[in-house]
């Protein structure tokens, strides 16, 4: 793109395609249960690695869209044709198109929205900030529903914008593109249909387009909705509307509340506490700003439609609105560009103000950058690499070692492997006694040291995801206060 051969943001630009890279490949797991539950796992049971019954409550629903396991499917079906076939690898490399689709999106909205900004302090937080605010990356390579259907919006977006000044064909394209992308952002995420609505009102408003265009505009969305209901007929094997059914049984028949129902102002809140004060704060205050600067604005537009339509939703959850999230920083950076206008604040202590916040969002970018979205997955993975070189049994007490939220992960479990749920002790004596030197017995432990249901057993220590090196630092008692998984190997007892 031409903006990203702008020498003044052209590092910018790299910073953010790296940061995108760094995320996906160290953001391992997921941020929420659905984002692996009801794509990875989904997408098993169509390969014949999982039985129903491990899957979901939403699969024996019918209610959630098969799009994103068919993906899955897809290249998966390819790498095992190939003999290359690897869970892992297959979660990275959505993660790093997802990031990279992101990106692409960023510039777009860089290029189209960048001459709003008057002064080259606003130009340049808005770059800055629509690639290096701190929960910008680790959102936007997530392979969940909705960001997925965020990136599409946005995508869909950046084409209608510029839908007067383009011409002939490229209108036509740009619509089509558009229609498909907003039609399979609904049947991805269902509340998607607030921010179409945003769009709709605001092409009404502001494009002059003829009934051509709206009837190319609107086909397109509606053949976008006929290739995902052929998907789902694919995987559910019946004729269905999987839109619709998540809206009886979340909506009308109300099991959404089921899961807790919140006061409109939720998301200000849950926004504030998440996204670490007073950074967060200030990020409502200039959000607010530049909607209230900009009302009429095709992101205005979308930000609040978008969110009232959640207000007026019972459940509410902060990932509902992560859809929007791309939209922040222009949003953010008008407001910062409009209150550089007021004239009581002190300047010299806005400026430092500014520069702390703005190292404590590095802090932060950097942190979960390298860090596990899901750190279990990271145990498991080690486990998998282990029990292809070695005749490995891993167990758990009371239930399956692959457990996790409450559902069995099977995505992530080799086949080639002996995974076993066991009682006590004795149940444990019995599997050492069939093993021998050859098969090792994993245990995964959730303390750095064995705890007392290993009391007498002889074990070593073959994976934790902290170093040794920073083990050795127990400053001001931090290991007690994380999460510190071991997996260990487990021998007969100790006479």
């Amino acid at each position: 793109m031409a903006t990203i051969s702008n020498i003044p943001y052209r590092r910018w630009y790299i910073a953010g395609f790296i940061v995108t890279i760094v995320t996906a490949w160290f953001s391992v797991g997921y941020h929420h249960p659905d984002e692996h539950f009801q794509v990875f796992e989904f997408c098993n049971y169509k390969l014949g690695l999982s039985p129903a019954k491990d899957l979901p409550w939403e699969f024996a629903a019918n209610c959630r869209s098969a799009i994103q396991p068919f993906k899955v499917y897809i290249l998966s079906e390819a790498l095992q044709f190939l003999g290359i076939y690897n869970p892992f690898t297959i979660a990275f490399i959505f993660r790093l198109l997802m990031g990279l689709f992101a990106f692409w999106v960023n510039c777009r909205l860089i290029k189209q929205f960048l001459p709003d900004f008057k002064s080259d302090s606003g130009k340049l937080f808005f770059v800055g900030c629509s690639f290096l605010l701190w929960f910008l990356p680790y959102i936007t390579v997530r392979f969940s529903a909705e960001n997925v259907s965020g990136v599409c919006f946005f995508m869909a977006l950046t084409l209608i914008y510029t839908l007067d000044k383009d011409t002939g064909l490229k209108v036509i394209a740009d619509l089509i593109c558009a229609g498909l992308l907003l039609g399979f952002t609904f049947f991805l995420r269902l509340q998607m249909g607030f921010g179409i609505v945003a769009l709709g009102f605001w092409l009404i408003l502001n494009k002059k387009l003829n009934v051509i265009h709206w009837v190319i505009f609107i086909l397109s969305g509606l053949f976008a909705v006929y290739i995902s209901i052929g998907i789902d007929y694919w995987f559910y094997g019946k004729w269905l509307f999987t839109p619709f059914i998540y809206f009886n049984i979340n909506i009308i028949q109300n099991v959404a509340a089921k899961f807790g129902v919140f006061p409109w102002w939720y998301y200000f809140s849950a926004f504030f506490e998440k996204g670490v004060p007073p950074l967060s704060l200030l990020l409502i205050i200039f959000c607010i700003l530049g909607i209230w600067k900009k009302p009429k604005h095709i992101i205005s537009f979308v930000f609040i439609f978008f969110l009232i339509g959640h207000f007026a939703i019972g459940h509410k959850e902060l990932r509902f609105i992560y859809p929007i999230v791309l939209g922040l920083p222009y949003l953010v950076a008008i407001g910062l560009q409009e209150s550089m206008k007021l004239t009581f604040f002190n300047k010299k202590a806005a400026k430092l103000s500014f520069k702390i916040l703005i190292v404590l969002n590095y802090i932060l970018l950097v942190y979960k950058a390298i860090t596990p979205a899901q750190e279990m997955i990271k145990y498991y993975e080690f486990v998998y690499n282990f029990s292809k070189k070695h005749t490995t049994t891993f167990f758990a007490f009371n239930k399956s070692p692959y457990s996790l939220d409450g559902t069995e992960l099977n995505f992530y479990k080799p086949n080639t492997i002996n995974s076993v749920s066991i009682k006590d002790s004795s149940e444990l004596n019995k599997l050492l006694n069939k093993t021998n030197d050859n098969n090792y017995v994993l245990y995964l432990s959730h303390t750095l040291k064995p705890g007392p249901e290993l009391n007498g057993y002889k074990v070593e220590k073959l994976y934790c995801l902290f170093p040794d090196w920073l083990l050795k630092y127990n400053i001001n008692n931090w290991q007690d206060r994380s999460y510190l998984w071991v997996v260990f190997r487990v021998y007969s007892k100790m006479n």
